[in-house]
């Protein structure tokens, strides 16, 4: 079984989509739940974790003169409604995992033990994305919620855009290191092992510099991702957007891609590393070349890479 542990789908059937469309990033392979389906049946992919989001959730990374335009454009193809829609209709072929989830809001736990109850696999936190790092006591309740539903959860920090000064001030130069960072979330993580936890974009580490992008991807600043993860059992982690560092010519099998997941084998093994791409900000390969790079990794034997490809992600929902 292939499980893409992480993906995003829009809704092209409202009008106006091809004129609005260009204005979202990535929708070089489509963006509805039909392209997703039909290129996960042409790479052998069995199912996909679809985690709802909307324009409100994500619009802390667009800089504030964007953020109105965005949001009155999407609003109309990124919808919670969307999602549940798709999974209902294909509960062979998706994992709905749940967002908007804002503790700054009142009502945030109620509306997310709402999203369980309705059948979502597990919730999202976007932490920074509003402003509440996860060492802030107010996600100590949807932790609670999570442990007494047996339920996970995925976890975007967001590390690699806290130097961004509209994003979460809060955080802004607030910390030097993402040990530091994550200091306050790892004493959340140790208080709640029973809740399994997916640190989506293997961690968020800012891999490429953005002031030199030419420069040599610094991969050494995985170490920290995998420190965290050994100091806690319950930390799994997705590939989501792995594949972005590969570049328009570089032949298979894609090695500034794959050196990430044999760093992170190396760290923490294989049995917590789930591949997810967050489809479809795919990058310039399609599914069936990213799959088999995997598969022809030398650093991987079958049983890894049955892992990696779905079997860890399959455990951590029950799918």
């Amino acid at each position: 079984m292939i499980i893409d542990a992480h993906t995003h789908i829009f809704d092209r059937s409202v009008g106006g989509a091809s004129e609005n469309f260009p204005l979202w990033p990535g929708n070089r392979w489509g963006a509805s739940a039909p392209d997703l389906i039909e290129q996960m049946d042409r790479a052998g992919i069995s199912k996909a974790f679809i985690i709802s989001y909307t324009p409100v959730d994500v619009m802390a990374h667009y800089r504030p003169e964007e953020r109105d335009h965005k949001l009155a454009v999407f609003q109309h193809y990124l919808t919670k409604e969307y999602f549940v829609r798709m999974w209902r209709q294909h509960p062979d072929r998706f994992v709905w995992i749940s967002d908007s989830i804002d503790p700054r809001v009142p009502g945030y736990v109620e509306r997310a033990a709402a999203d369980l109850d309705l059948g979502a696999a597990g919730l999202k936190l976007l932490p920074l994305f509003v402003d509440t790092e996860m060492g802030d006591p107010r996600w100590r309740p949807i932790f609670e919620l999570l442990r007494d539903r047996g339920k996970p959860c995925i976890i975007d920090i967001a590390w690699w855009y806290a130097h961004f000064p509209w994003f979460a001030p809060s955080v802004l130069g607030k910390y030097d290191s993402f040990t530091e960072y994550v200091k306050g979330f790892g004493e959340l993580v140790a208080d709640f092992p029973e809740v399994g936890i997916q640190l989506a974009h293997y961690g968020t580490p800012a891999l490429r510099d953005r002031d030199n992008p030419a420069a040599p991807l610094r991969y050494h600043l995985l170490d920290e991702v995998i420190e965290f993860m050994l100091a806690h059992p319950n930390l799994h982690c997705d590939l989501g957007a792995y594949q972005h560092v590969i570049g328009a010519d570089e032949p298979h099998p894609y090695s500034s891609a794959l050196t990430i997941l044999e760093i992170l084998v190396g760290g923490i093994g294989t049995d917590r590393i789930h591949w997810g791409t967050d489809w479809p900000y795919l990058g310039v390969q399609p599914y069936e070349n990213l799959i088999r790079a995997i598969r022809e990794a030398p650093f991987l034997n079958q049983d890894g890479v049955d892992k990696i490809l779905g079997l860890n992600a399959q455990r951590f929902v029950g799918a």
